[in-house]
């Protein structure tokens, strides 16, 4: 059975925040290993971020002096520079005291070699670090059933615009009452007579060349502006009575238990209150749930009110 594209793209988008989950549990042992050999000296700076711009200051340090010395810089500007040995300067004397010895064009190719990153950056970095997965799992449960409530709005839409629908303000203009059209109607609005089939297949199709539209599309066509609405303008806590009353799927007792469960959870995070503080084991038990019940609830909604398209009356 086909899925919808509100529950392919509702997949996709979960994938992508546990991707992100993963990166993030690789990435941040990785750094408190490289925060651990800069603070013993091992390394000389931690890699930079890709965007953010960490702050920096510029000392001449040995390992500075080896690697200039191993790119072919000459001994007496090596020797020169060594004066300035573990002295700090601030940038502005930093950049005189070096060109002057380098010159511009060197100073320019190798002033990175002299960056170390401040002793602030350095402890805000470590600070980050504390508590992490916490945080992670934070995000992660407040993202899982944001994406979840988006998932059962895109699908409502993606089912209404399935069918076909009338524009009524047009259709009351254009089909205005006037003394022909109520007479052919009325022809047709009379006790059926099993003799009279032609007679009125006659005037079926005079009305409908006429312009005439069956009342049932009609107010499906209204029904669909007041559906439309209510979706604009659905509440998460509306959500279970939203799917049992318009798409017929009815959640278990214990699945409403444990979605409102969550939803008060996501709420309580996203007021900033203290209240709930989710684990990763939460993050995942909760996946599980909206796994499963996404899983259920497409398959339905595919199953009873998607067209199929071959399909004739």
């Amino acid at each position: 059975m086909k899925q919808s594209e509100s529950y392919i793209e509702f997949k996709n988008r979960i994938q992508e925040i546990f991707n992100f989950a993963v990166l993030i549990t690789l990435s941040v042992p990785v750094l408190k290993r490289n925060l651990k050999l800069f603070n013993d000296g091992t390394i000389p700076r931690l890699p930079e971020p890709d965007f953010f711009e960490p702050s920096v200051m510029y000392e001449i340090k040995q390992h500075s002096l080896d690697e200039l010395t191993n790119k072919g810089i000459d001994s007496s500007r090596i020797e020169q520079l060594s004066l300035l040995l573990n002295i700090p300067l601030n940038n502005k004397e930093f950049k005189d005291k070096t060109i002057q010895i380098l010159g511009e064009e060197d100073y320019k190719k190798y002033r990175n070699i002299f960056k170390l990153q401040s002793s602030n950056y350095i402890e805000n970095i470590s600070n980050c670090t504390a508590n992490y997965q916490s945080k992670l799992a934070t995000y992660l449960y407040f993202s899982a059933f944001s994406y979840f409530e988006a998932f059962i709005l895109d699908l409502a839409k993606e089912i209404i615009d399935n069918f076909a629908t009338v524009d009524k303000n047009q259709y009351i203009n254009d089909f205005a009452l006037s003394n022909d059209k109520e007479v052919d109607m009325t022809k047709l609005d009379k006790k059926f007579d099993s003799g009279k089939i032609g007679r009125y297949e006659k005037y079926s199709k005079i009305i409908r060349s006429k312009g005439y539209i069956n009342p049932e599309k009609l107010m499906f066509s209204t029904l669909t502006d007041i559906y439309n609405t209510k979706i604009d303008n659905l509440k998460a806590n509306e959500i279970p009575d939203f799917l049992e009353k318009t798409l017929l799927f009815i959640m278990t007792p214990d699945e409403k238990e444990t979605f409102h469960s969550i939803r008060n959870n996501r709420n309580s995070i996203g007021h900033g209150e203290n209240s709930y503080s989710p684990c990763l084991n939460d993050v995942i038990n909760a996946n599980k749930f909206f796994k499963g019940l996404s899983d259920r609830i497409d398959k339905h909604a595919i199953f009873y009110f998607s067209p199929l398209k071959n399909y004739k009356e």
